[in-house]
């Protein structure tokens, strides 16, 4: 699917561009529905010229069947323009439900392709404002907004033809009087555009506060919070109130200005102008009355209008926020290719790193992993351990230095294809809402329920899932909540084996279980290890005795390698470490 949003830069000029990329896109039911519109136009113009010519003619002719026909044709006129306002309003909504979920789909899709990096420093709430409240402003701009826009763009042209073919003069006085309104307008819309900017984003903040809060209860709770958390969010809203009024405001004082002050002048001002042609003869009564009549409808679609340009405005701040997610550059090299399987080894090469560009996290890290090998990083919190492992899958790319796969430096490969040879597990095993079987094959049709159960089998997850309700059938809650941390563990690695990868990664997999836990996992890792490479973070020693290599780390360097034995006998952290684990003397293996 092309992807109209996606831009280099944001540019000021581009939304029309974008705008028309989209009805390019559905143009079946554009062009349909501004043909109606059009249609639309003619009939508002034409109602009141049928009254004139009943005024003018069929009065003074006392010519009953003439008055009839008028009458008949204006109520025919009223009737079907009513029914293509329906019919037009129905296609107009289509296409912006239609465009809608097509800029949905594209928001969804680049946001799947955002290096993992991009949602630390976004909260969800913030992002699903964009891709709902934003892209509903959007909806609204393409459907009645555009309806409403185009009906009244055109009953203005019509008019200054009409009233220009009659009276030159006075469609020249109505032109200039409108385009000065028009132009006052749009320059008044352009100084508030920034306060539209404001309120939409101090409506992210809050979406963001209610999501954060909303996945902290617990924490909340326990720690007697929800007050202050509510204090947070009222603050917040009080702001937002408070802009959203000073808004309407300047809102109200314009439009209130155009109904109350220029339209009543404008008709007094053709009165006096015209009033005295219809005494002396020279222009008939509805003459004078169609001119009332249009000047007041062009009154209407000049409000409308500046109505339309306020939904505009802030339809155009809720598509620039959309435009800047959309720039957001992308994670390099997908489907750009194969990835190699691993034939070899992985090497770090004097990899430097850090999330914010200033305070290092890796710092000159240096080793090898070789293939079919089991390997563990350990070291005091904040040593870098976890981003070793985010490094490894492509979550994000050091600054300088290099990771290699047999010798073809990470970036060069299809980072896609890469991922897909990796199993991870993380510290906190999430779940989807759905069946155990879904959660376990990751909605992989083609994974059969036989394939599933093996692995579950294997990681001794078995015990666990027969004693669920419906077994690999059970729907599971938000994030898996009607699971203990265990079980929801030993499913994590599952899913791993389940998809039969290359390398195994485990990201402190066992940190949040209980004893008897995590012997069934140590369990499993004997069986995910067989015929792979695994590379294991670990604060709980006991899972990493058997490891080939174990890595010790601190504040980011890798001060030693070697086997347990080697560094429980030579590392003094390390000793100390296990100490603290294990009783005195026993080096770990008690």
């Amino acid at each position: 699917m092309a992807n109209q949003l996606m831009t280099n830069q944001p540019a000021k000029n581009d939304y029309l561009r974008t705008i028309l990329s989209y009805l390019s896109r559905y143009r079946m039911l554009a062009l349909p529905g501004i043909g109606v519109m059009i249609l639309i136009a003619m009939g508002q113009l034409a109602g009141p010229y049928i009254l004139k010519q009943i005024i003018d003619v069929a009065v003074p002719k006392e010519d009953t069947s003439l008055l009839l026909g008028y009458a008949f044709a204006f109520v025919a006129i009223v009737s079907v323009t009513g029914a293509l306002s329906y019919v037009g309003m129905m296609l107009l909504a289509r296409l912006g439900l239609s465009i809608v979920t097509l800029i949905k789909q594209d928001i969804f899709s680049h946001l799947l392709k955002l290096p993992a990096s991009f949602f630390d420093s976004h909260p969800v709430g913030e992002l699903m404002s964009r891709t709902e409240t934003d892209t509903e402003r959007v909806r609204d701009m393409f459907s009645n907004l555009g309806a409403n826009l185009i009906v009244n763009v055109l009953t203005m042209l019509g008019i200054f033809a009409v009233t220009f073919a009659l009276v030159p003069k006075l469609a020249l006085i109505m032109f200039g009087v409108s385009v000065t309104l028009l132009a006052v307008m749009i320059v008044f819309f352009s100084k508030i555009f920034p306060m539209y900017e404001k309120a939409r984003s101090l409506y992210a903040g809050i979406a963001a506060k209610v999501a954060e809060f909303v996945q902290g209860i617990e924490v909340l709770k326990a720690y007697g919070r929800t007050g202050w958390a509510e204090a947070q969010l009222d603050a917040a809203a009080k702001q937002k109130v408070a802009l959203d009024v000073r808004i309407s405001l300047i809102e109200y004082s314009m439009m209130s200005a155009l109904n109350a002050l220029i339209g009543p002048l404008f008709i007094v001002a053709l009165l006096l102008l015209y009033a005295p042609k219809v005494l002396a003869g020279t222009m008939t009564l509805g003459m004078i009355l169609l001119f009332v009549e249009y000047g007041a409808r062009l009154l209407r679609p000049i409000a409308e209008i500046a109505e339309s340009l306020r939904s505009m405005q802030q339809a155009r701040t809720s598509l620039s926020r959309i435009r800047k997610l959309m720039a957001t550059e992308e994670e390099p090299n997908r489907g750009t290719g194969k990835a190699p399987s691993l034939q070899h080894e992985i090497r770090f090469d004097h990899v430097w790193f850090a999330y914010n560009d200033e305070d290092w996290v890796l710092r000159d890290l240096t080793f090898t992993i070789p293939k079919g090998s089991f390997a563990a990083i350990v070291g005091a919190s904040g040593s870098g351990k976890s981003t070793t492992i985010g490094l490894i899958c492509g979550f994000m790319h050091p600054q300088k230095g290099c990771i290699r796969i047999d010798g073809t430096p990470l970036d060069e490969i299809d980072i896609v294809a890469w991922r897909k040879k990796i199993g991870l597990v993380l510290q906190e095993a999430y779940l989807f809402p759905g069946s155990v079987l879904e959660n376990t094959r990751l909605y992989h049709d083609e994974i059969d329920e036989k394939t599933v159960w093996s692995a579950i089998s294997m990681v001794h997850a078995n015990e666990a899932i027969d004693s669920l309700s419906e077994g690999l059938s059970t729907n599971l809650w938000e994030r898996g909540g009607n699971l203990s941390s265990g079980e929801r563990q030993l499913i994590s690695f599952a899913r791993a084996l389940t998809m039969n990868p290359e390398l195994i990664l485990l990201d402190e997999a066992t940190s949040n279980v209980d004893m008897a836990t995590e012997k069934r996992i140590k369990e499993s890792m004997e069986v995910l290890r067989k015929g792979r490479t695994m590379v294991v973070v670990a604060h709980r020693l006991s899972s990493i005795l058997k490891a080939n290599t174990i890595f010790f780390l601190s504040e980011g360097r890798l001060i030693a390698q070697g086997s347990h034995e080697s560094l429980y006998e030579n590392l003094l952290e390390y000793r100390q470490l296990v100490d603290q684990q294990f009783p005195a003397g026993k080096g770990g293996r008690a």
